[in-house]
């Protein structure tokens, strides 16, 4: 026979943490849409990063509400069993105490009292963000690794969870181990390093670009600096942090779920508390995986950010050579009509050099480009975990149907 142990308290709060899940989800849901999507994609660059990351956001937003569904319905349940249970205890109570009061017996009542379902109310989370959390740091790898480090040590599955969470003393008690929403902070940028190079460039040969116009045919900062870098650069590093933000907000939902694996007290034992553990773990294994598929988002953003500055500081290399090389051509076209000749005549390695660096920048700017269809790997990933919360979605439907 099944053992059957009830604390209608311990219903209600575990009811509670999955109602605050809901709102976490939710959160996120909205986040990645006003934090980790570029506004200025004007630049030739940005416009083929622009579609994949709003696919990504589509996607990782979708998967959040999707996640907020099942934690709605997953609370809609335990609030099902917790009435239920009361239900068949009342009328087994009202029983007993009907035959009491037959028998004549001492205290027994025609009618005996059902159990309250209105238990305690969940206190605050137990952590969460630690302060100065999001702000940025000096170098991209320290960022990269502080951000996946800060929720607890390279926790990558449910199970580790809840050995954490059982090694820190959480065991028998019901409550929020984080709050995830306090990971959901504004991403920050580091310097505008393309805006740097823009606006050196402009000064390095703003008055003598007209000198390649001349001889090569076009305008050296229109074709390598202003067309393909237009746009918020910043922006690229903010969607990183955004995406890493939301995930370590995952993360701490995950921790979440397995908190309530962790606290097996003896105020819920049977069938429904085994159950409602076994989907606990599962929600937390689903949320350790779409955390992951955000932390690809998040490296393959901040990849194209380094690669991205990296990039600037060869153009600015190359425009260096450009400008020593048409100040050169500027100076032997300076004597009227013979000089013009001569410039023609004797200037070929200059032009090649010109020409050359102009390549250079080519190359430099198509392993941005790379660095930015790489994006499409995240899109994929977050794809996939999406497919695996709806279908947990669906199984949670299928099991309040039921």
């Amino acid at each position: 026979m099944t053992e059957i142990a009830i604390d209608y308290g311990t219903l209600s709060l575990a009811q509670q943490v999955l109602q605050r899940q809901q709102g976490h989800a939710q959160k996120i849901a909205d986040y990645l849409p006003a934090n980790a999507d570029i506004g200025d994609s004007t630049g030739l660059l940005l416009s083929m990063f622009d579609p994949l990351s709003r696919i990504a956001v589509d996607l990782g937003s979708q998967a959040a509400q999707t996640l907020g569904q099942i934690e709605r319905t997953t609370a809609a349940s335990v609030g099902d069993t917790a009435a239920d249970l009361a239900d068949s205890d009342g009328k087994v109570g009202d029983a007993f105490s009907k035959l009491i009061a037959r028998l004549g017996g001492p205290g027994g009542t025609a009618d005996a009292p059902y159990p309250d379902l209105n238990g305690p109310t969940l206190g605050a989370a137990g952590g969460g963000a630690d302060d100065g959390y999001g702000a940025v740091e000096s170098y991209f790898v320290t960022k990269a690794y502080a951000t996946g480090e800060s929720l607890g040590g390279g926790i990558n599955s449910a199970r580790d969870l809840v050995a954490s969470l059982g090694d820190g003393g959480l065991v028998g008690t019901v409550g929020e181990v984080a709050d995830a929403s306090s990971y959901l902070v504004p991403g920050q940028a580091p310097e505008n390093f393309v805006q740097d190079l823009r606006w050196s460039a402009g000064l390095l040969l703003g008055s003598i670009d007209w000198v390649a116009e001349k001889f090569i045919g076009f305008s050296i900062l229109d074709r390598c600096v202003y067309k393909p870098l237009a746009g918020d650069w910043q922006g690229i590093y903010r969607c990183a942090e955004a995406w890493s933000h939301a995930g370590d907000s995952l993360t701490a939902i995950a921790r979440n779920h397995a908190g309530r694996v962790a606290s097996t007290p003896a105020t819920w034992e049977g069938l429904s508390g085994n159950s409602l553990r076994a989907a606990m773990a599962t929600i937390s294994e689903g949320c350790l995986g779409l955390s992951a598929a955000f932390a690809t988002a998040s490296s393959y953003t901040k990849t194209i950010s380094t690669v991205c500055k990296l990039a600037c500081s060869g153009i600015g290399l190359a425009l260096n050579t450009i400008a020593t090389a048409l100040l050169d051509l500027a100076s032997d076209a300076a004597v009227p009509v013979i000089g013009w000749a001569k410039g023609a005549f004797d200037a070929y390695d200059k032009i090649n050099k010109v020409i050359g660096a102009v390549r250079l920048i080519y190359t430099i700017i198509e392993t941005v480009s790379s660095a930015i269809q790489d994006f499409a790997e995240a899109k994929t990933a977050i794809f996939d975990k999406l497919g695996i919360i709806e279908d947990l979605a669906q199984g949670a439907a299928r099991s309040v149907a039921s």
